[in-house]
């Protein structure tokens, strides 16, 4: 994993995301930031999560008599892996929309010596075998305001 805010490269251990307000405006200096992680190394428990949600899109499109995401219906709601080796623009459009909670969780549980925090993603793509996401950070500093 790799994570930069502000072109500089950032210990993800010391990077937490701000859950209540996330991707409201901010009144205080946001920097960009980029977040790659390579398939392989996504959490166990995400990919859990994951094939959990798919597994209940399923369930809700069938009670509910419509699909809600018609690509993943088609694909007959597949694991989150065979989503990201065969569907990875899918994949990462579910991270956006639905799973980006779970995602930031999963990779940042207990972060210590807050450096930054994750205010909003402002996209998402899979590619080459990487999800990357961007989007804005405010220092850790500045939590309390």
């Amino acid at each position: 994993m790799k994570f930069t805010s502000a072109g500089q490269l950032i210990d993800p251990r010391t990077v937490g995301y701000r859950s209540l307000g996330f991707g409201e405006a901010l009144s205080i200096p946001a920097t960009p930031y980029e977040l790659r992680i390579s398939h392989r190394d996504l959490p166990p428990g995400f990919l859990e999560v994951a094939d959990t949600f798919n597994a209940e899109c399923r369930t809700d499109d069938l009670a509910q008599g419509f699909v809600d995401i018609p690509e993943l219906a088609e694909l007959g709601y597949p694991s989150f892996r065979a989503l990201l080796q065969d569907h990875p623009d899918l994949a990462a459009r579910l991270i956006q929309d639905y799973l980006y909670f779970e995602l930031l969780f999963a990779l940042f549980p207990n972060p210590s010596a807050l450096k930054v925090l994750i205010n909003s993603i402002t996209s998402v793509h899979s590619r080459e075998n990487v999800i990357i996401l961007t989007g804005e950070t405010f220092a850790a500093k500045n939590a309390g305001q």
